[in-house]
């Protein structure tokens, strides 16, 4: 008789160890997908490795940057380097935009 209290006590230990871990998951799942549908396309620019590098990026409000497309990169010393600036910008801002429109609106 012990044998089989014994077992059910495992079991039992198991079965909650699973839930919990299901349920972990499932929390993290819904904190991922929250943090995607507050996210927006946004244009970013940084200077990496002697060059500048324009970007649209996916970034949550609060968070890190989820997806990133580079639209040019150029070198810091480039002559041409605000006219090649601000074409890329201008490019980055209009690929948001569209990008934007697909995405659902946020609730306020």
């Amino acid at each position: 008789m012990r044998v089989v209290a014994l077992l059910v006590g495992v079991l039992a230990v198991i079965l909650l160890g699973v839930l919990v871990a299901s349920m972990v998951g499932v929390a993290a799942r819904r904190r991922a997908v929250r943090v995607s549908a507050t996210a927006r396309w946004r244009m970013r620019h940084y200077a990496r490795q002697g060059e500048t590098v324009v970007t649209v990026a996916l970034t949550p409000p609060d968070g890190p940057v989820i997806e990133e497309h580079v639209v040019d990169r150029f070198p810091d010393d480039d002559a041409a380097w605000e006219r090649r600036f601000l074409a890329a910008r201008e490019e980055a801002e209009l690929r948001a935009y569209h990008l934007n429109a697909d995405r659902p609106e946020i609730g306020g």
